[in-house]
Parts: C-alpha cells; sequence; structure tokens
C-alpha cells in the first residue's frame, strides 16, 4: 500500500507547494478537489472547507487538467481521482462537467454521493430503491460511457455511514465501475464496526482508503444525566479507533488500496498535518 493526500486538507498551499511537500514526505498519490469557493469564504482565512489557495473550480479542471496532471507525473506523482462536492441526485450535465474534469486530468475516478438520510425516522427501502436507480442511471448514461469510475464516501451523515449500508447501494454493480472510499476516521463519528468486518462487507469495493484520526468528547450532560458527545479531528496516534488494527486488516485481505491522508487536527497548518500524518501512518506500516 502506498500512501496519498487529499487536497483538501492543504488550503494554505498553492499547487507547486502541494507537490513539493508530497515529494518530500514519499506521497504517492493525490486527489484533485474541484470545487467553487463560495463568494463569503473568498476573503477569509484558507481553510479545509472554504477559502483555498489553490483554487481548482471544476471548469478549471476540465481546462488545465492535463497540464496539472503532467506536473504531478514530472515530479513522481500519480492522480487517484477527484473529490467535488458532488451528489448523485444532481442533474446529468452537473455530473458530467465533473466526469469531464477527472478525464482531462486522467484521475480515473469521481466521488458521486448519495444523499444524507432524514433527520427524522423514514422510509429506507423506498430511499434506497430511488437511490440505487438514480445511480443506475448515472452509471448508464454518463460515467460508463467516459470511462470513469464512480466513488462513494462511507461519510457521517450520509445514507451509507457503515459498511453495510454502503454495500447496499454498491453491490448492485460491478466494482469495475463504482467502487467505495473508505473512511475509517468517519466511522469513528457514526458507523463503526470491527475491522476485519468492515474490510470483508466492501472488499471488493474498495476503492482508496481516507485515513485521520477523530475521537469523541463530551460536551454536555443533560438533565437526566445522559453525556451528550461531540467527533473531534485530532492526530491519527490519538483517535479513538486503533488505526493499527484497521491498516492491518486493510493489508491481510490482498487488496492493496493507496492509504489517502486526511489529517484535519485543528490549529494547524496543513503542511505540518500532513508531516505529523505521513510519520505516524510509515509507523503503521512498518509494523505490519
Amino acid at each position: 500500500m502506498d500512501m496519498g493526500v487529499t487536497a483538501v486538507m492543504l488550503p494554505d498551499l498553492d499547487f507547486d507547494e502541494q507537490i513539493a511537500l508530497c515529494q518530500e514526505l514519499g506521497i504517492k498519490y493525490y486527489q484533485y478537489r474541484p470545487r467553487v469557493i463560495a463568494p463569503d469564504q473568498r476573503d477569509k482565512p484558507y481553510s479545509n472547507w472554504g477559502n483555498h489557495k489553490f483554487d481548482l473550480t471544476p471548469d478549471r479542471l476540465v481546462k488545465e487538467g492535463a497540464a496539472l496532471t503532467r506536473r504531478l507525473r514530472d515530479a513522481g506523482l500519480e492522480p487517484w481521482g477527484t473529490v467535488p462536492s458532488l451528489s448523485v441526485n444532481m442533474r446529468d450535465d452537473e455530473i458530467k462537467l465533473h466526469l469531464d474534469g477527472a478525464a482531462a486530468a486522467e484521475a480515473s475516478c469521481v466521488r458521486c454521493g448519495p444523499p444524507p438520510y432524514p433527520s427524522q425516522p423514514f422510509d429506507y427501502p423506498g430511499l434506497l430503491g430511488r437511490v440505487v436507480e438514480r445511480y443506475a442511471h448515472v452509471l448508464q448514461a454518463v460515467s460508463i460511457p467516459m470511462g470513469i469510475k464512480l466513488i462513494l464516501e462511507t461519510h457521517c451523515g450520509t445514507m451509507i455511514t457503515s459498511p453495510a449500508l454502503a454495500w447496499n447501494v454498491v453491490r448492485h454493480f460491478s466494482p469495475e465501475h463504482i467502487g467505495v472510499i473508505f473512511d475509517i476516521a468517519n466511522f469513528g463519528r457514526e458507523g463503526e464496526v470491527n475491522p476485519v468486518l468492515a474490510v470483508s462487507v466492501l472488499r471488493d469495493y474498495i476503492d482508496c482508503v481516507h485515513i485521520g484520526g477523530n475521537r469523541r468528547i463530551i460536551t454536555d450532560v443533560d438533565a437526566l444525566g445522559c453525556k451528550r458527545l461531540a467527533g473531534q479531528m485530532c492526530r491519527m496516534e490519538e483517535g479513538d479507533l486503533y488505526l493499527p488494527a484497521w491498516v492491518k486488516a486493510i493489508h491481510d485481505a490482498g487488496i492493496g488500496p493507496p492509504l489517502i491522508i486526511e489529517d484535519f487536527t485543528p490549529n494547524m497548518a496543513g503542511a505540518d498535518r500532513l508531516r505529523q500524518s505521513a510519520a505516524a501512518l510509515k509507523r503503521i506500516m512498518a509494523a505490519l
């Protein structure tokens, strides 16, 4: 398994600075972040989900994707897909724009997520059926003809927070055409099961792994004496999940997906976060 990085965690670096840092740390794979920065964020300090120094819009990736990937490859890196803010419920033309960008950059997969689940109990079989039907349409009408794979992230708040919930969607399709971003930090917030079970459920569909740290903190104790918890992003070594067991399960499954670092430790520069996580991940992999 090789290390990668998502550009989402490097908001304060331009493209050349990101490349140089990846070379320094032995990062092999790079995930593009084609998103439009919201107008109210453009004058704000750089942040993971707000303003970014490398302002890569979806249109810009279409126009400059080939040149950007040449620069990656000249530095010894490879693109591993794109992670736009893209939902399968968006219009076909909106989805196709992101696939066009990935095709231009020779980044052969695009994150295209399912909708969130409602805040009140709902008809899960009905929602699942509609979502599977929508993915079937997008695959046949848009992504398969273009040779681009759709990847779905096991992310808190969406309808695929756990491995089994993700499998309920992707099992209807070939892993050649659809895959899963196996997001371990999100399992620390919602959807956690034993690492061996998690990997076994999704094994053939795991396209890449997002790896970072998350821990539970007590935010309040209510009038009933029950504690309320929230997730706090942190260093890999400080998270609630024991990452060596997760990496070992992936390794032992023999599938070898890239381990894409997502370190959102608060109050740290992107370069410092990547340095600390790359060092920790190297130690974990060396201990296998």
